[in-house]
């Protein structure tokens, strides 16, 4: 009996423990996959503390981000390309059953093919955090001429997101803890510190669009400069959708060819997804402390 991180009731993550599923049988267009990393991210905190309802029935898994192994293939189980999945295929992308477990079902249409320069922690941890910035993109679209501010630009979400922005010819401001600068600066971004200053800091600068990808310093602050409200989008400040009238992020652009394409540039070195941290399943109450407190730039990881 393959085993799963689980819980069975709603609260912080001394709730979660380890025990065994029914073997996974995939359903048509689907595969059952033998995990190899699961990546976490804070919308599986919020689902875990009952943040975000959910009406699926306990024992709960957690997780989407996945990559590993195709061990069963289900009938009619495609790429998004149309072709044919294989018993064998390393890959990576979203599950539909809970993916910090040793075994996961996933639509055969939402994974890509792992390169073998693509590191499994990376890859495990790739979907949320990199689909959400091409649907920031998407969103509000940059290039050249545009200054982009990308509030919470050493987060996954946030320095993903910048360094598209960069790529697609932008001049990008990043807030960040001072320790994170550099990391910023690596990849090309102006770093600049948060809190009460961040508007003085920016007087003088032409911003024109705004990435809310850790809170909503960064669109007041872009009130406060007179940035328009339909160039600035929210991931995680959700009162300033109504309040403010910014954008919600667009989520159409979560498919698997720009995922395959993310794939590609982390292949090529030209696209970075810092790993924080790596837990073995044993340890993800240890796993979901790390996410949910103060913690180097990237990804918490479990592997399975």
């Amino acid at each position: 009996m393959p085993r799963a991180a689980l819980y069975d009731h709603t609260g912080g993550p001394d709730v979660l423990y380890i025990g065994g599923v029914p073997e996974a049988e995939p359903g048509p267009g689907e595969v059952v996959l033998s995990v190899r990393a699961a990546g976490l991210n804070p919308f599986d905190a919020k689902l875990l503390s009952g943040f975000v309802p959910s009406d699926v029935p306990f024992p709960r898994q957690v997780g989407s981000d996945v990559a590993g192994v195709v061990s069963v293939v289900g009938p009619g189980a495609m790429y998004g390309d149309g072709t044919p999945v294989a018993v064998g295929d390393d890959v990576l992308g979203r599950a539909s059953s809970g993916s910090a477990a040793e075994e996961a079902v996933a639509l055969a249409s939402e994974l890509v093919r792992r390169p073998s320069s693509v590191g499994i922690a990376v890859a495990g941890g790739l979907w949320v955090a990199g689909l959400t910035a091409v649907s920031v993109l998407t969103t509000v679209p940059v290039g050249p001429g545009d200054v982009v501010l990308v509030g919470g630009a050493a987060g996954a979400v946030g320095f993903v997101a910048a360094q598209l922005a960069v790529e697609a010819g932008a001049r990008v401001i990043g807030t960040a803890s001072e320790r994170n600068h550099e990391l910023l600066r690596s990849v090309g971004v102006e770093p600049v510190a948060y809190g009460r200053e961040l508007v003085s800091s920016l007087r003088g600068v032409d911003v024109t669009a705004v990435y809310d990808c850790h809170g909503r310093d960064a669109l007041d602050a872009a009130v406060a400069l007179g940035v328009p409200v339909d160039r600035m989008v929210a991931i995680a400040a959700y009162d300033a959708l109504d309040e403010l009238g910014v954008n919600n992020v667009e989520r159409s652009a979560r498919t698997a060819q720009n995922l395959a394409g993310l794939v590609d540039r982390v292949a090529r070195g030209v696209l970075r997804l810092p790993v924080a941290a790596t837990f073995a399943l044993d340890d993800i109450v240890a796993a979901f402390r790390a996410l949910e407190a103060p913690h180097a730039p990237g990804k918490i990881i479990v592997t399975a």
